[in-house]
């Protein structure tokens, strides 16, 4: 039987809850904001990508388009597009790696290489502080 818990040790697994939970909705905040702008070498597309990889802008800074084939235009819109995504995708990996477990490579976990089980203990328990409460009617 688990003993009655201290009121202050509730209370700072309560307050320190709510700090997590501020940060989180600070990060969220933070990764709806991420836009990043990639233009190609020789000017020819400038696409705009945001969190997710959603596309939200695709322009034309030059005319240089116009003199491209249909074929040599679309690998330059195609290219453009892939490394704005990238660029997107590594600013939520930075945003999101210091609430990450210690030696899970956000990175590698956007680029779908990493290891989704790193980011869960195999126990439940997580908080000392929870374990010592949960081992005292022990």
């Amino acid at each position: 039987m688990v003993s009655a818990p201290n009121t202050e040790e509730l209370e700072q697994l309560l307050a320190q809850y709510r700090r997590q939970y501020e940060g989180i909705q600070e990060t969220q905040r933070s990764l709806k904001e991420i836009s990043c702008t990639v233009t190609s070498p020789r000017r020819t597309v400038s696409v705009t990508a945001k969190h997710g990889g959603l596309i939200s802008d695709v322009s034309f800074p030059t005319s240089a388009y116009k003199r491209m084939a249909p074929k040599e235009l679309a690998a330059a819109i195609t290219e453009t597009i892939e490394k704005a995504q990238s660029e997107a995708a590594g600013e939520a990996a930075d945003l999101l790696a210091p609430s990450m477990p210690e030696g899970v490579d956000v990175h590698k976990l956007f680029r779908g290489e990493g290891d989704l089980q790193s980011l869960m203990p195999q126990s439940p328990r997580g908080s000392s502080t929870l374990d010592e409460l949960l081992n005292r009617g022990k």
